[in-house]
């Protein structure tokens, strides 16, 4: 019809800049750039020198989608454009920013009329194109590591455009903000104002559990099958059914699913959940999951299909380098983490990574080094703090230990930390940092390492206390514990006989036992404590039984050799058991030798 329309008109010597502008959008939608930079260029060259802002960024976003960024940039900075036109602005951002010129960008915000970047109430699409240019804004604060300001300029994309998911996805991916301070975000920004009631539901939903990343998803009754939390247990209650399906088929909700899956260590779990999403989803945590399952074989097809299809995303390298790390050679896996961290250097997951290589090799200096950048790219995230806390406990520095180790679980329990420092200043000298520690502490993992710290630290009794906090969080009322716990009930055992409870030290071990059978640190551990409580055969058996799983145990090999000796002191003449020989008859008839055998009797030894 636009055709028949342009034929039929009074005057053919006028072109239809309408009808050349509707190409350019249904070319850009086909992906045919050239056709849409043709169409677009005609249509703004129609207008002679009044060509509208719109025209110039069509034709400018036909360039940078071409590719020719300087082109595109100078097509509305030639113009004037990004003063007065604010996608125009938002394309000539976009344009040096990913010519790797951040501060170009930020120039042209300081050129633009300070109207034009006040959001309008009664103007939403005003205010979304605004939203846009504040998340370009922040991206290119953050290549230049102004963090800050870039956390306030999401902040405010977000308020002004309650919509632009973009924004919420940099603040968490790059864990700008504590958890509360993310929640109160949320619970601040006028969506009902600016979306309607099941679109304002469906974003509330997403909002919230994407806040939740860290929160192990377990199957409590507050939760449906779908990982879906929902208040008072009843599904759907708050959504229409719309809502729901729409929550629980998207990508992005299998995506959040994964990473909650994966913060509670159900790895096999979270990467079925990854495949519902897509095999390109969330790289990064798939690649973390193929490292904690030891799937080196799996993780190796997966980075290299990675490199062949996004050669210049860092989270293409990043996978390289954990199968590097996973097969234990430190040293690639490091340049190829360098490469990576080249490529996007405000992602936090990337130091932490280099970190690990460094802490496989004892490196524990070099180690605090990469995690003491990933907590700085990191500030609200608590898994930096913890990996500096155990260092440092590998170190022997306590009191730096107890500082992270409680940053840590103050972060992660979204704790108040004004609070506890001013208790601090009260003059509270008789709580040592473990019981500031077990006092916050939520989350199994960190339990369990400030548990680990404070013993070897000589605190026994505050291990203990940490250790079974640990199991408490990590419980799950419908399922059993899972294996990797059994290292925790040791230490508790190892807890429980330095503080003179042998019978509740063997106790806890069995348990270990039964949680992950044959384990040779279990039956070691199990076997002291036999041996403690003077009952040396079963300890001795124990021991044997340890030494068939790791041969190389030397404190199984010392403590059986102990048993052994007291065993044998134990002894008396008449215990040592006596081993007849058997009776040998020597008068049996034996057939005579034949003509041609030789008679060894007679044969000399010397060599006269």
């Amino acid at each position: 019809m636009a055709k028949v329309d342009s034929l039929g008109r009074s005057n053919p010597q006028c072109l239809n800049v309408d009808f050349m502008r509707s190409l350019v959008k249904q070319y850009s939608e086909l992906g045919q750039w050239t056709s849409a930079f043709f169409w677009a260029d005609a249509a703004a060259a129609s207008a002679n020198d009044t060509a509208s802002g719109d025209d110039i960024w069509l034709l400018a976003s036909a360039m940078l989608a071409r590719g020719e960024l300087h082109r595109a940039a100078h097509a509305i900075t030639s113009r004037g454009l990004h003063r007065r036109h604010l996608l125009c602005l938002g394309v000539a951002m976009r344009a040096y920013i990913s010519a790797r010129e951040p501060a170009t960008a930020l120039s042209l915000m300081e050129e633009c009329d300070t109207p034009l970047l006040e959001p309008r109430s009664h103007d939403q699409t005003h205010n979304r194109a605004l939203g846009s240019v504040l998340v370009w804004q922040a991206r290119a604060l953050s290549a230049l590591e102004r963090r800050e300001a870039a956390v306030e300029a999401l902040t405010t994309a977000l308020r002004v455009d309650c919509a632009c998911y973009e924004a919420l996805d940099l603040l968490l991916e790059q864990h700008a903000l504590t958890p509360r301070q993310e929640s109160n975000l949320i619970e601040s920004l006028p969506i009902n104002n600016q979306l309607c009631d099941p679109e304002a539901t469906l974003l509330k939903m997403a909002y919230r559990d994407r806040l939740l990343r860290y929160a192990p998803l377990k199957a409590s009754p507050a939760t449906d099958n779908r990982g879906i939390e929902t208040e008072d247990g009843v599904v759907g209650s708050n959504m229409t059914g719309a809502v729901e399906m729409a929550l629980f088929r998207s990508s992005e909700g299998a995506a959040r699913k994964a990473r909650r899956l994966a913060a509670g260590g159900h790895w096999a779990e979270a990467l079925k959940t990854l495949d519902l999403a897509g095999p390109w989803a969330c790289a990064d945590v798939r690649a973390a999951c193929l490292v904690e399952l030891r799937k080196s074989a799996e993780l190796f097809a997966f980075a290299h299909a990675l490199v062949d299809a996004y050669p210049q995303s860092w989270t293409s390298w990043f996978a390289v380098g954990c199968y590097y790390y996973l097969i234990g050679k430190s040293e690639f896996a490091r340049r190829y983490l360098s490469k990576a961290k080249s490529l996007e250097p405000g992602a936090g997951c990337i130091w932490l990574a280099y970190g690990h290589s460094f802490a496989a090799d004892s490196e524990h200096d070099q180690a605090m080094a990469a995690y003491f950048k990933a907590s700085q790219l990191m500030a609200g995230c608590h898994l930096p703090p913890l990996y500096v806390g155990v260092e440092c406990s590998l170190l022997s520095n306590v009191s730096m230990c107890e500082r992270f180790l409680l940053r840590a679980a103050t972060l992660h329990s979204d704790s108040d930390e004004a609070e506890l420092e001013a208790e601090e200043e009260k003059g509270v000298e008789n709580v040592s940092g473990w019981e500031r520690i077990a006092r916050v502490v939520v989350d199994p993992y960190v339990a369990h390492e400030a548990g680990a710290a404070a013993h070897a630290a000589g605190d026994h009794e505050r291990a203990r206390t940490l250790w079974l906090r640990a199991l408490s969080a990590a419980q799950d009322e419908h399922t059993q514990l899972h294996p990797r716990w059994a290292a925790t009930m040791d230490g508790l055992g190892h807890a429980c006989r330095a503080l003179g409870e042998t019978s509740a030290a063997l106790r806890w071990h069995e348990q270990a036992l039964a949680l992950r059978p044959a384990r040779a640190a279990s039956l070691t551990a199990k076997g002291f404590c036999l041996a403690l409580l003077g009952r040396a055969r079963a300890a001795a058996d124990v021991l044997h039984a340890a030494l068939a799983r790791d041969p190389d145990d030397v404190v199984a090999l010392a403590l059986l050799d102990a048993v052994i000796e007291r065993l044998d002191a134990a002894l008396t003449e008449e215990e040592i058991p006596q081993f007849p020989f058997p009776t040998v008859d020597l008068c049996v008839s034996a057939p005579l030798p034949s003509a041609d055998a030789t008679n060894t009797s007679d044969m000399s030894m010397s060599f006269d």
